[in-house]
């Protein structure tokens, strides 16, 4: 016999056009506007959990050291990326190449 899951209820009113684009968006996701509903709503509330979790990570006292120290303390670059410094300014620069339209703003008669 297979087990049910007890579920709740969640009852809202919602402006008609609003309604309008959930229903539209359920039809192009193929799925049934209550499915549709509560994918997305579970996603968003997921996301904002996330979110304010990551906010309030905790760490030990040896991992907050360890943490400020990371901070505080200089690196020296490594080789590989050295050489992707090396690389970009090499292609930046190239003469063959030209990248400038990408940093340059637009002409002002542009439409």
């Amino acid at each position: 016999m297979a087990k049910t899951e007890e579920k709740g209820r969640i009852a809202i009113r919602v402006p008609i056009d609003i309604q309008e684009t959930v229903q539209r968006a359920a039809e192009i996701m193929g799925t049934p506007v209550n499915a549709y509903i509560v994918q997305v709503v579970h996603q968003h509330a997921l996301d904002a959990i996330d979110r304010y979790d990551m906010k309030n990570i905790t760490l030990s006292e040896s991992d907050s050291e360890w943490f400020l120290q990371q901070l505080t303390q200089l690196q020296q670059p490594h080789s590989k990326l050295k050489r992707a410094l090396v690389n970009y300014h090499r292609r930046l620069h190239d003469p063959t190449t030209d990248y400038s339209p990408l940093f340059q703003a637009p002409p002002e008669n542009a439409t």
